[in-house]
């Protein structure tokens, strides 16, 4: 493991010369369908993940080379998170010292989708696979740990599994349940997480002093995702016709452009189509796909703008590997990269699953 930069941005230029070319990326756009996106995707660097995830699939499945069984989609998507998952894993093997540090703020925030993802599936009772399908081991908890939690019995067993581990978010968690036992609000119970991990987030950057640039970068990355929690919040509130004391308790202090007053207008709003106009105009994450110009977001699909969301962040990150060649830049835009080519990736898939057109699909694609 290494503290240098020089040494980790080396490793990291390595497995960005890995990447899906832009050629490859459209040559599985341009598959008949969802059999002939696995095959050719299987000649590429996922080849070892798929293998992996379809000899694990329940039968019948796609086949690498066979028909398409309605397993399939399930057994793609879990190879391009296995994918991402050792991708990630692999990164952290290498750098070591502050800027390993630094870089967990990013990983964590995988732990902190997961165990969300699990404690929903609890509080609508999904089975233990529906639960794993929706979650993606890059952080440092890896997939077995996961897979425990999922098991769990209820909310508090997952705290108590976190607390064994020595999880950080055992703590905020079990701190929420008393509330959550009360009123049943699994939004209460997710936003206390979220203020966790900001906060824990920032005290990583706090006090290394104003030259400190890598922390400053780390910083700005978590101020974009108030941004993005806040406004996926505002969007869920609503129409929940709350007063203002409870409905700006909802609002995470903190972000770049979504202040209070504008947290406040997004969630009156009477309509998706006027919260996305109430927007700050100088939010630079609505950018296509999901923004204002979008067909996808007039059709008033508060979920898929969510996911666009997350992968606009994802691309002003990886635009970041244009940055300082001996800073954690670097290892930050690779990620974003990465981020960005599995979530393509899954689109593709799921578009050819469903019978989308080529256009369709790369009318949706995010390209750094």
């Amino acid at each position: 493991m290494s503290s240098d930069y020089g040494y980790i941005n080396a490793r990291v230029r390595a497995m960005k010369s890995r990447l899906l070319s832009r050629e490859t990326l459209y040559e599985l756009l341009a598959a008949r369908d969802l059999t002939a996106f696995a095959d050719t995707l299987g000649s590429t660097d996922f080849g070892k993940d798929l293998g992996e995830a379809f000899s694990r699939a329940p039968r019948p499945a796609l086949g690498l080379s066979g028909p398409p069984g309605p397993l399939g989609l399930s057994a793609v998507e879990e190879g391009l998170r296995r994918n991402l998952c050792r991708t990630s894993a692999k990164l952290l093997s290498f750098a070591d010292g502050r800027p390993g540090e630094l870089l967990g703020v990013i990983l964590e925030r995988w732990d902190l989708e997961n165990i969300k993802a699990v404690l929903r599936g609890k509080h609508t009772r999904l089975s233990k696979s529906d639960i794993l399908s929706g979650v993606v081991p890059a952080g440092r908890l890896d997939e077995a740990r996961i897979s425990e939690l999922a098991e769990a019995e209820d909310a508090k067993a997952v705290a108590d599994m976190l607390a064994t581990w020595r999880s950080p978010f055992a703590r905020p968690l079990t701190k929420a349940l008393s509330a959550y036992a009360q009123d049943n609000s699994l939004a209460n119970l997710e936003l206390a997480l979220d203020r966790f991990y900001i906060s824990a987030g920032l005290e990583t950057v706090r006090g290394r002093g104003k030259g400190d640039r890598n922390a400053a970068l780390i910083r700005g990355i978590l101020k974009g995702q108030i941004d993005v929690l806040n406004l996926g919040t505002a969007l869920r509130l609503r129409g929940e016709a709350l007063e203002e004391g409870p409905l700006v308790s909802y609002w995470v202090p903190g972000g770049e452009k979504i202040l209070e007053r504008h947290f406040l207008a997004l969630a009156r709003a009477e309509s998706f189509i006027q919260a996305l106009a109430l927007a700050p105009p100088s939010l630079h994450l609505l950018e296509k796909p999901g923004g204002p110009e979008s067909p996808r977001a007039g059709r008033g699909d508060e979920a898929d703008f969510e996911r666009a969301l997350s992968r606009a962040f994802a691309l002003r990150c990886a635009r970041l590997f244009r940055g300082d060649p001996l800073a954690i830049d670097i290892s930050v835009g690779y990620l974003g990269m990465k981020t960005l080519e599995v979530a393509n990736l899954r689109l593709i898939a799921r578009g050819k699953a469903y019978g989308l057109s080529q256009s369709e699909l790369e009318a949706e694609l995010l390209l750094v």
